[in-house]
């Protein structure tokens, strides 16, 4: 039996998740293979470094909250809406090259650009290091600037 490599990620981390079947989802039946072996795993939210006023730095969104958190201009441009930043950045994967990045959610909600390259950020890993980074360390890019500073480093 194969092992879902975000599975042991979370397992291996202590993280509460929850399985979902989402084989008869549509949406989804096209997109790469590691974002299906992560949506799998999200059958409920999971908030990571809850701060002590409730937010979270890292919030990854249930299949069902994800469902109805993508935005046109993301989808448009195959990025799959998957959770937000402390700032309230939206965290994305590339259904493209399955990269990780933030779209600033300020300048998207207010219009406030020309093309999604003006507020997006690519990282350059994929959701697998990305998950190992927000569970295993506490350096890692939780929004949209702290995306834009690693890349330019």
């Amino acid at each position: 039996m194969t092992v879902n490599p975000i599975e042991d990620i979370l397992r291996r981390n202590h993280v509460d998740f929850q399985q979902i079947n989402i084989s008869k989802i549509p949406c989804f039946m096209s997109i790469p293979d590691n974002v299906k072996e992560y949506l799998k795993c999200m059958g409920k939210t999971i908030k990571w470094h809850i701060t002590q006023f409730g937010s979270a730095w890292t919030t990854l969104y249930s299949v069902n909250d994800l469902m109805g958190c993508q935005e046109t201009v993301c989808s448009d441009n195959n990025l799959l809406v998957i959770g937000n930043g402390l700032n309230g950045d939206l965290i994305t994967i590339n259904l493209k090259n399955n990269h990780v990045g933030y779209v600033f959610h300020d300048d998207l909600w207010e219009d406030n650009y020309s093309t999604i390259e003006d507020i997006y950020r690519e990282l350059p890993f994929r959701i697998e290091a990305f998950l190992q980074m927000v569970f295993e360390t506490e350096s890692y890019p939780m929004d949209g600037t702290m995306a834009e500073e690693m890349i330019s480093q």
